[in-house]
C-alpha cells in the first residue's frame, strides 16, 4: 500500500537544568494544546536511549502537515515550552554509521 506518511525522527539531548519529569510534563502539554490540533498529525514517540539522550518520533500525514507544524511549533506556547527542555548545544551522535540503536519508549501519543 501507497502511502504520503513522513516519519520525523528528532534527537536530543535533556537540557542540564531538567529532568525526565519536566520533559514529560512539556511533552504532554505540547502534545494536548499543539499536535493533538495540528491537521495531518498520526501518532507521536517520545523515547530515551541508554546513554541519555532522547528523541520524539512524529508520524505525519504527508511533508506539507510536517512542514506547516515545524513552521508553527516554535511559535507556539507549548512548543517553546517543550523546546527549552532540549539542549540545543549537544546533537545525538550514533555510536558508528549504519549501527542500529535502540530507545525505550517514555511516552506515546495518538
Amino acid at each position: 500500500m501507497m502511502t504520503n506518511q513522513v516519519i520525523e525522527f528528532a534527537p536530543f539531548h535533556l537540557a542540564a537544568d531538567k529532568t525526565e519529569a519536566d520533559l514529560v510534563a512539556a511533552s504532554e502539554r505540547f502534545q494536548s494544546e499543539f499536535l493533538d490540533r495540528h491537521r495531518g498529525f498520526v501518532r507521536r514517540s517520545l523515547v530515551k536511549h541508554e546513554d541519555g539522550a532522547y528523541a520524539d518520533i512524529v508520524v505525519w500525514a504527508d511533508s506539507s502537515a510536517s512542514e506547516r507544524a515545524f513552521a508553527a511549533a516554535g511559535q507556539h506556547e507549548a512548543g517553546q515550552a517543550y523546546f527549552s527542555m532540549i539542549d540545543m548545544s549537544r546533537e545525538h551522535q550514533p555510536r558508528k554509521a549504519g549501527a542500529m540503536e535502540f530507545f525505550s519508549v517514555v511516552g506515546t501519543y495518538g
